[in-house]
């Protein structure tokens, strides 16, 4: 009968823990991931062929379920990188600066599907890219909302220059 005590209180406690920390970070202002979606919202209006693209993390979680490499190799997508300032730290330290935000957006085109169940391993490396055309541009977003390209690279951005 203790145990079943302690482990109802257990529960409860973490209920309690865990509906704070949910109504917390949903009316924090500034919080690490409403933070992300403006800064990703910023860099996808850089170029109308942005428009639209799934990102990356959503994309390997399809990867996984779909047992399939397409999701990543075979479309575009966005991802922001992770700095000291803008992943983990925001909410551990204060560092009496705001953070910088990096986003890498990737484009491709004319891609053929890899057949089901293969894909590149370290007995097959390196496999040829699946895509005719792949482009990636990297941004910084400073605290102001000042987005800058930093580098692109890839094939010639004139393939499909809009």
């Amino acid at each position: 009968m203790r145990c079943l005590r302690v482990a109802l209180m257990t529960a409860l406690g973490c209920l309690v823990v865990v509906g704070t920390v949910a109504v917390a970070s949903a009316a924090d202002p500034t919080d690490p991931n409403a933070r992300r979606d403006q800064v990703v919202a910023l860099v996808l209006a850089q170029d109308a062929r942005f428009t639209g693209l799934p990102d990356y993390e959503r994309q390997q979680i399809k990867q996984q379920s779909q047992f399939s490499f397409d999701p990543i190799i075979g479309s575009g997508f966005y991802r922001t990188l992770p700095t000291l300032a803008s992943s983990v730290t925001p909410w551990m330290f204060d560092f009496g600066y705001p953070a910088n935000w990096l986003v890498e957006v990737t484009l491709v085109d004319g891609c053929t599907p890899l057949p089901t169940g293969e894909g590149p391993s370290s007995d097959t490396a390196p496999w040829p890219d699946p895509c005719a055309w792949r482009h990636s541009w990297f941004y910084r977003v400073e605290p102001d909302d000042t987005v800058t390209l930093l580098f692109e690279e890839g094939d010639p951005d004139s393939v499909l220059a809009g």
